[in-house]
């Protein structure tokens, strides 16, 4: 199938951008969402809803190359003309299926067959010589009566907040298709969601205003003419500045910090790599009962999603008293934070990051941890370290990518953890039931530069869901899997509602 879709625009990568072009070569920061249908969904339906995802969305549209003026210098461009095209590929597990549908994977574990497509999306690269889409979708026909849609995303172009964003666009697409009618929440399009940005801002000729005006875009055909600019070129003025030397101070500090973390134990430091998935969730009851506990405290989920990772490493150590030094790279969502605001639904990649680290223990109380963590992340957000350190983080992981000696035993390492600091909010709404969704689910690879474990947290349905990427054989499954039942049993406040230590 083929989605011919008319749009121009051209920008220039900004440093964060780049940055996740060098790193998608490595296997991380290529996200997957991945819809699962109890029914077969026609081409042309695809096909419609892709056509209206990539004129709702910029970005998807666009191909990174390189700049006419500089063959250096690489740029989103968007032609007159885009056209994506989505193989149709035939079930590949029926002779492998268990008697409970499930499919047996490299290590012998039994899984469901869409998780294990998902997987293999996670460890199939983009292409790197320019130019080259940012965004992919695939059918895989899994039966007579099943589908999944894969939507393959560049990190450049995408980040995690994005996938909710898109999965949610496709289905109320579907919706429209098959009914000629969607939810109320469908009413907003594409300019409004995108939050357009004219080409005079991204050129700095109107710093300073709140919001893009709408005298300043040119149109063509009827169409708008626009592109959303990278985060650094909308960081509040003044909320990004750091002195040069401050900077080279903090650069060195990180790096040589970086030697001090502690991080789990390596398996098997020699063989190539691939990111393995664990999807796990807390049920709506467990999930309400926590975030009234986090209120009760004082407590951001985020700050107890970290603090659940941080004594799960402990634990899985089995560390007692023994306090150990980890570190955190903790992903900021920032379109609501930026000057200009962007709208939450803009599609792009508006997050920045923020290294934590902390001393912590087997035996420490959970709930302590997580109102350090909750204290923490709160300081550090204040003080703009999610601006003010954006470049020093960029530099690191050109560092990392250059001299994967100065990791841990060469691994690429960088963090012991990687998370968000809020959950993604996942809302199909009552489309989903109607076009036959039957699960769907996103997340990032992690086996290039990146963390031990990748924790992607989402609020479906008042349920706390997850995604966990690790890089295998780096870490065993065995041992993840440990990590993980930690972290859900600390994220468990139990059905007597007294949360554990």
């Amino acid at each position: 199938m083929t989605t011919p879709v008319l749009q121009t625009a051209t920008r220039r990568l900004g440093k964060t951008e780049a940055n996740w072009v060098a790193v998608v070569k490595t296997g991380t920061g290529i996200s997957i969402s991945s819809i699962l249908f109890d029914r077969c969904i026609p081409a042309a339906d695809l096909d419609f809803a892709l056509q209206e995802l990539l004129a709702k969305n910029p970005r998807l549209r666009s191909k990174i190359t390189y700049a006419e003026a500089d063959k250096k210098q690489q740029c989103f461009e968007t032609p007159d003309e885009v056209s994506i095209t989505v193989p149709v590929i035939p079930s590949r597990f029926d002779s492998l299926l268990q008697s409970n549908g499930g499919a047996e994977d490299s290590e012998g574990e039994i899984r469901e067959p869409w998780h294990l497509i998902t997987e293999e999306e996670l460890n199939t690269p983009f292409p790197t010589d320019c130019p080259f889409p940012v965004f992919e979708c695939k059918l895989y026909i899994l039966s007579d009566s099943n589908c999944l849609v894969i939507l393959r995303l560049h990190s450049a172009a995408a980040d995690i907040a994005s996938t909710g964003i898109i999965v949610k666009q496709i289905v109320e697409s579907l919706h429209k298709r098959s009914f000629g009618t969607t939810d109320a929440a469908v009413a907003d399009n594409g300019i409004d969601q995108a939050e357009v940005i004219s080409k005079k801002m991204q050129d700095s000729a109107t710093v300073g205003q709140k919001v893009a005006d709408p005298k300043l875009l040119a149109t063509t055909g009827g169409k708008l003419n626009y592109h959303l600019p990278c985060i650094e070129s909308v960081v509040p003025p003044g909320e990004g500045k750091k002195p040069f030397w401050a900077h080279g101070m903090d650069v060195v500090g990180y790096g040589l910090g970086s030697r001090r973390y502690s991080y789990l134990p390596f398996q098997d430091t020699v063989s190539p790599r691939s990111s393995k998935l664990i999807r796990a969730a807390l049920t709506a009851e467990g999930t309400n009962l926590l975030l009234k506990e986090c209120e009760k405290r004082g407590v951001s989920i985020g700050g107890a999603i970290n603090a659940a990772g941080l004594k799960a490493v402990a634990a899985v150590k089995m560390l007692g008293m023994k306090e150990e030094n980890y570190s955190s790279a903790v992903l900021v969502q920032c379109r609501h934070r930026l000057e200009p605001k962007l709208a939450d639904s803009a599609v792009g990649f508006y997050h920045s990051a923020i290294l934590r680290t902390m001393d912590v223990s087997e035996s420490m109380p959970f709930w302590e941890v997580a109102t350090k963590c909750t204290k923490d992340f709160n300081e550090a957000i204040r003080n703009k370290k999610h601006f003010t350190d954006m470049g020093d983080l960029n530099t690191l992981l050109g560092q990392a990518l250059r001299f994967p000696n100065l990791t841990p035993s060469k691994t690429l390492r960088t963090a012991t953890l990687s998370m968000t600091l809020d959950p993604v909010l996942e809302d199909v709404g009552p489309a989903a039931a109607a076009v036959g969704v039957k699960d769907y689910m996103s997340c990032s690879a992690a086996h290039g530069v990146g963390p031990c474990l990748g924790i992607f947290s989402f609020m479906r349905q008042r349920s706390l869901q997850f995604s966990f990427v690790y890089p295998s054989p780096l870490f065993s499954t065995s041992q993840t899997q440990r990590l993980v039942d930690h972290i859900l049993n600390y994220l468990s406040v139990g059905s007597d509602n007294h949360p554990i230590a």
